[in-house]
């Protein structure tokens, strides 16, 4: 289903029934079906919501609006739309620095915050060769798969999994492949990340390259008060297409 927001349309994923509702944010490259593992298992108890960011999957792929707060503005404008009263917000790297965000605005409804492998809300700034490889990683199949392997370690997904997976890759412009890699990537939105008043789970993968927990532990964990973090051994950045039994079952015993 599409919802309309922010003169654009997003597409919009929506499964089970019961409170809290959970609201999924997908990484740079991902869709709403990226958490199709998760929300299969959690929709039997909850309503589980997920949609396609801007400028990715089946959602309109406009010039700009890839900024962390412009993408922040989509998602509080579909809470709206959705009339989302009571809901927890789940986030996984680039959408969860959206969800830090989000978060630090203290929006009425957010009961809970779920980060899996999120990338921080302070700015990263790799080196120039690390991030011209970041430019190019999705410009074609050889470097997809390359990146899935090698960078994500997410080489034990299976055959249909990567094969979404992939195709959700390749579904974007160039503005919003480059969105992340020039501009949110490297953006500070940590202000009022410290007064995050809402509990806090963090969830680590512990082959991760791209946000390691020793990262999240400093720059993540430290900055959200009271916040908790665990890590799943064997999962590398793409946690919940790799271990989503897993990253289900602490979701469940978090709310």
């Amino acid at each position: 289903m599409y919802y309309a927001v922010n003169n654009i349309n997003l597409y919009v994923k929506e499964e089970g029934h019961g409170k809290p509702a959970l609201l999924f944010l997908h990484f740079w490259g991902g869709s709403a079906d990226t958490w199709n593992g998760v929300t299969g298992i959690l929709k039997h108890d909850f309503k589980c919501i997920s949609y396609d960011h801007r400028g990715w999957g089946r959602s309109d792929k406009p010039a700009g609006g890839y900024s962390i707060p412009e993408l922040a503005q989509d998602t509080l404008a579909l809470v709206k739309a959705l009339d989302l009263q009571n809901y927890i917000l789940i986030g996984h790297s680039m959408g969860g620095k959206v969800a830090q965000y989000i978060a630090a605005q203290k929006p009425d409804g957010l009961q809970k915050l779920v980060l899996v492998a999120p990338s921080p809300s302070l700015p990263t700034i790799p080196p120039a060769e690390i991030l011209e490889g970041m430019r190019s990683a999705y410009t074609s199949l050889e470097n997809i798969n390359a990146t899935i392997d090698h960078v994500f370690k997410a080489g034990d997904i299976g055959p249909d999994i990567r094969e979404q997976l992939i195709k959700d890759i390749q579904s974007h412009n160039e503005s919003s492949r480059l969105g992340w890699t020039d501009t949110a990537l490297q953006e500070d939105v940590s202000a009022g990340v410290a007064q995050i008043a809402v509990p806090t789970l963090i969830i680590a993968g512990e082959n991760d390259l791209v946000d390691p927990p020793q990262r999240l532990e400093a720059e993540v964990k430290a900055l959200i008060p009271r916040s908790e973090m665990t890590i799943i051994n064997g999962a590398g950045h793409l946690i919940m297409l790799q271990k989503p039994g897993q990253v289900a079952a602490l979701i469940k015993d978090f709310i």
